[in-house]
């Protein structure tokens, strides 16, 4: 699953996957859960692609950070959002020794660390390895796209 398909809801707990875009709405589906529900587009969303974590540096986007704590954490979970506010940040500057401590708020880090959690629970981390069966698939695609070719060159 890609990062663009994960979406975070203001005001609904949890995380999300998109299954359909309409004009008026947005179909999803809470992760773990298989209850489809449709949310008005005027909702306040947020896809995991255009969610950034300052840096002195630079805006990393989150997909990033997440593979960062995932490869940090060899797979492990991440300390609980319930962790006092100077084990999170710890932990987090572990990961991201350049974190802008000033920009990234407390409630910043345990949404990081809860969502870390969620998608690591369902084997979503890391993104873009692209499971062997992804790649099977591209695979597949790329010759049967190819065979395709050289029969139209050949009629």
């Amino acid at each position: 699953m890609e990062p663009k398909d994960i979406l975070a809801i203001s005001g609904k707990p949890g995380l999300y996957k998109v299954l359909n875009t309409t004009h008026r709405n947005i179909v999803v589906e809470p992760l773990g859960e298989g209850k489809r529900t449709a949310v008005p587009a005027t909702a306040r969303v947020s896809s995991f692609e255009d969610i950034s974590i300052f840096t002195y540096e630079e805006d990393l986007p989150l997909a990033e950070v997440l593979n960062r704590i995932h490869d940090h954490l060899k797979g492990e979970s991440a300390p609980d959002a319930k962790t006092s506010h100077a084990e999170l940040r710890e932990f987090v500057t572990s990961v991201l020794p350049d974190l802008d401590q000033e920009r990234v708020y407390h409630s910043d880090l345990k949404k990081l660390c809860t969502w870390y959690n969620v998608l690591n629970g369902f084997s979503m981390l890391p993104f873009g390895a692209g499971s062997d069966d992804d790649v099977a698939e591209e695979v597949e695609a790329e010759a049967d796209t190819a065979e395709a070719s050289n029969e139209a060159e050949q009629a």
